[in-house]
């Protein structure tokens, strides 16, 4: 895990003129940023695949396409992939036309028929594997694939925390440096003040590193690291 905290300033009077009454108040106050980002690894693959058969005979190209999917099937399940885990239940068929430039007319081409397979892989060092079986075994398409955190949700909360600890820690850092009393806190929000001043940042940046999941494997296809980034913003009455 690292954390990078970084906070933005803006120091406004109460003989200033603001239009944004709302967001700030009539008063001596500042406006900081504290924001947190935590890094951490995968600990499982979400797989999109698929398979396409296009052909003239509708009920020839579905059957392809099931079979190909059944042996997809099959083979997630070998690598110990759960049910709840495979969803194979989306077909489509279109018929597919193709436009004959010398007669200036579209012509039948055939149907097109497409099956699609979505697989959550818990252990990443099997990926490589599942990936080349299922392209051997007729899989066509894929679509896409995410390396997943099945942390993120309570990894982002502690960011939260954190940016929140990080504009409080701003706001005594600006208030010390101009030599300012903090007078209480006037608003707070996890969302950017509607306003035109930015909010003073930090310079200081912490490090912090955690143990990766235990079933983390660094080569496998090199997923990298997940960065999960929370802010804060605060406004402070200052004298």
């Amino acid at each position: 895990m690292k954390l990078r905290s970084a906070c933005l300033v803006a120091l406004a009077t109460a003989m200033s003129l603001n239009v944004f009454a709302t967001a700030t108040p009539d008063a001596a106050h500042i406006y900081v940023k504290g924001e947190a980002t935590i890094t951490t690894m995968p600990d499982h693959v979400l797989l999109h695949v698929g398979i396409t058969e296009v052909g003239t005979d509708l009920i020839a190209a579905k059957n392809n396409t099931d079979k190909t999917m059944a042996k997809a099937i099959k083979i997630v399940k070998a690598l110990g992939v759960s049910d709840a885990d495979i969803n194979a239940g989306q077909i489509s068929i279109n018929r597919e036309n193709q436009y004959n430039r010398e007669s200036g007319q579209s012509e039948f081409k055939g149907f097109r028929v497409a099956r699609s397979l979505m697989v959550k892989l818990a252990e990443i060092d099997k990926y490589p594997e599942l990936l080349q079986n299922l392209v051997n075994n007729g899989i066509n398409e894929i679509n896409h694939t995410r390396f997943l955190a099945s942390n993120y949700d309570a990894l982002y909360k502690q960011a939260q925390q954190l940016a929140i600890k990080d504009s409080r820690n701003a706001a005594q850092e600006f208030s010390q440096a101009y030599g300012v009393v903090l007078k209480g806190l006037y608003s707070a929000s996890m969302q950017p003040l509607d306003v035109q001043s930015a909010p003073y940042m930090r310079a200081e940046k912490v490090m912090l590193s955690a143990e990766a999941p235990s079933n983390y494997v660094p080569d496998a296809y090199h997923a990298g690291e997940i960065t999960i980034t929370a802010s804060s913003y605060a406004v402070y009455y200052i004298e």
